[in-house]
């Protein structure tokens, strides 16, 4: 340094070596300060590393706990079957029940099939309007169609852009009805193949509406009083014995012939029975609650290594005094011994199940002395099965038929709660005029249309031409099915049920939807409609339910009833249905439930260990800053010292200038000087 350097041209006059000294007395100061920087860096580190640790086992513990949330572990099955070509088993869910069923296949279900004339490309025109294509039964004459009122039909346009078979091929599938079109080969030309969905109620019916300038469309027409088409083969039903008792289903494949159980039809055969045995599995459940004592364990031994004593260094974890640490191991050991919140009847707690607290070191140990039969825990999953898959998942409760709780969120407080209903949910609905007209309704050269908004969705409706309907009923069930083909309607959702009166002697629309959105309303008819007692009209708006839960006034819409955001029932979904007036409704998390939302809490984004480990990397920052300023401190305290001892070289060379200058003086003095 420049100073050090002026004191050694100056010739260290003091005989001291300061350089040295100002360098031991700046790291005399320096160091204290420095350690406990470097002592409080090394603390932090070791915690923020420790906090990483804690929560990777506490991620652990709570992939466990959430395995045992949910009730497939408690309902596990198993199923044996032989080995045979009738059918395959593609699904086995929890809700199968245990049993032998013995499987006969009669018969399996197939689509009906449709073929067009033959066209001499792909790309040839076919005609432009419209298709309504609707789903249901043809007699075997081919002369009557029944609709299926449970399948989805659809309007399909065919206009310019595509018009021609490939064009009029992708539309019939854009519509996604169930049936399939495809283009088909035959030598040189080529047919349009129409398939059905399997079964003999989802056979096709198709009523085509040409643009008087494009015709062609006709040719595609599959009803009636016009089969262009040609059917190949009619549809039906796969029918299986089960037990004896036969029964139909429209697919083979199907999960509702033995609850829980999907299987898949291959072939049928009356001469061939096969025996299926579906069991519980209890070892899936029992095996799911081990792993959670063990992980529990594991978690608590390295909690204990990170808050408690060290047993490999016998010092203090990192986290021994960070209050969240020790509040959160605390918080999971609390819920552990506590009962469950929630829950009313039945198990409370882990205790009851034969799984206990080891005092010495806040383990989980399992009880399994043939001696104690009440807190066993091999003899409760053997006796009390039910109230351990209570205890470990989500339940919900009513204590009435008419109102069912059907869905919770994370802010749902477990507890129970009054609910009070003070106005039912309805649905809209529209009544027509008398039916003027006389059955059999020929509709030969008549204009029965008319446009129908339904939940506010418009549709267009026509009765075709040329058909007689024998019965209002009859009438009722085709004017429902063509209101529900429309695309406006299914597609957002909505549909409409139409009946007959025969008090009144007319017709009745009701909207499938319950709420204050539930609307109908008749905006436009044709020039003969009015016959059928249609009117333009809007009818009668449905309402909402209105209720409280917990004398909290809760919002209604449709039939859901929420309870007031903010409360303790906040989350929960009520489906109230018609009739309830009041019940009493309940929710529990289960042991699971709450300890997985007890774990989350803590390792949420921005909960409680992100805020920590923030505050941790802010206090490191802020160590950086302390070390900044103890060097520039450092520095300024070297400059100083050095200037010091740079003024007291100068003084002490001054006076030995001046003890040099005064020998010589005395020297020169009469009577002094050593020649006299």
């Amino acid at each position: 340094m420049v100073d050090n350097n002026i004191i050694s041209q100056l010739g260290g006059g003091s005989g001291i070596d300061t350089q040295k000294l100002v360098t031991d007395l700046v790291e005399i100061s320096h160091a204290p300060q420095a350690n406990r920087l470097d002592s409080r860096e090394e603390k932090l580190q070791t915690q923020l590393s420790d906090y990483g640790i804690l929560r990777s086992a506490l991620a652990d513990l709570e992939s466990v706990v959430a395995n045992l949330a949910s009730p497939d572990i408690f309902d596990a099955k198993s199923v044996s079957v032989p080995d045979t070509s009738l059918f395959a088993l593609s699904e086995l869910d929890s809700s199968a029940q245990a049993g032998s069923y013995q499987v006969q296949v009669d018969q399996i279900a197939r689509a009906q099939s449709l073929s067009s004339q033959t066209y001499a490309s792909k790309s040839a025109e076919v005609g432009t309007g419209t298709l309504t294509l609707r789903l249901g039964d043809w007699n075997s004459a081919l002369d009557d169609f029944t609709v299926n009122s449970e399948a989805v039909g659809a309007t399909i346009e065919i206009d310019e852009s595509n018009n021609s078979l490939e064009g009029l091929r992708d539309a019939i599938n854009k519509a996604d009805i169930g049936a399939q079109a495809s283009i088909v080969a035959d030598g040189n030309s080529y047919r349009l193949l129409i398939t059905g969905p399997s079964g003999a109620t989802n056979e096709v019916e198709i009523t085509a509406s040409e643009d008087a300038g494009a015709p062609g469309l006709a040719n595609f027409n599959f009803n009636a009083t016009n089969q262009a088409l040609t059917q190949n083969q009619e549809g039906q039903d796969a029918l299986v014995r089960v037990n004896g008792l036969q029964v139909s289903r429209a697919s083979n494949s199907f999960d509702d012939v033995i609850d829980g159980l999907t299987i898949d039809l291959y072939n049928a055969s009356v001469d061939e029975t096969v025996n299926i045995t579906i069991n519980e599995d209890r070892n899936t459940a029992e095996t799911a609650i081990r792993d959670f004592v063990d992980a529990y364990n594991v978690f608590m031994e390295q909690a204990k290594q990170l808050t408690g004593v060290n047993q490999e260094t016998g010092k203090n974890g990192s986290l021994a005094s960070d209050s969240l640490a020790d509040n959160l191991v605390d918080r999971v050991k609390g819920f552990i011994g506590a009962a469950v919140p929630g829950l009313e009847g039945g198990f409370g707690s882990l205790a009851n199940l034969g799984i206990q607290t080891k005092i010495s070191d806040g383990t989980l140990q399992i009880n399994e002395d043939p001696d104690r039969i009440n807190t066993n825990f091999n003899a409760v999953m053997e006796n009390n099965y039910g109230l351990v898959k209570s205890l470990f998942t989500p339940q919900t409760r009513s204590d009435s038929g008419s109102i069912e709780v059907t869905g919770f969120s994370k802010q749902t407080n477990p507890g129970s709660y009054d609910v009070q209903i003070t106005q039912q949910a309805t649905k809209g609905s529209l009544q027509a005029g008398s039916v003027v007209a006389g059955f059999p309704l020929d509709t030969t050269g008549k204009d029965y249309s008319f446009d129908i908004a339904v939940d506010g969705n418009q549709a267009s409706v026509s009765l075709p031409d040329g058909v007689i309907y024998n019965t209002p009923e009859e009438l009722a069930t085709e004017i429902e099915s063509l209101i529900n083909v429309s695309e406006a309607v299914s597609g957002n959702r909505s549909s409409v049920s139409v009946s007959y009166d025969s008090g009144s002697g007319a017709f009745n629309f009701i909207s499938d939807n319950y709420g204050s959105s539930s609307t109908l309303e008749i905006t436009a008819i044709g020039g003969d409609t009015a016959e059928l007692g249609l009117a333009v009209a809007a009818g009668t708006a449905g309402q909402n339910v209105a209720g409280t839960v917990d004398g909290e006034p809760a919002f209604g819409y449709g039939n859901v009833l929420l309870p007031k955001i903010g409360s303790s029932a906040d989350g929960l979904s009520l489906l109230i249905k018609p009739g309830a007036t009041s019940a009493t409704v309940g929710f529990s998390r289960g042991f699971s439930g709450g300890l997985s939302s007890l774990i989350n809490g803590f390792m949420v984004n921005n909960g409680l260990i992100d805020r920590r480990e923030d505050n941790i990397n802010e206090s490191l920052v802020d160590i950086e800053d302390d070390r900044s300023d103890l060097e520039r401190r450092t520095e300024a305290y070297r400059s100083r010292l050095s200037s010091q001892f740079l003024a007291m070289e100068l003084i002490v060379n001054d006076l030995n200038s001046t003890g040099s200058f005064l020998e010589g003086l005395n020297d020169r003095l009469p009577f002094t000087s050593p020649n006299r």
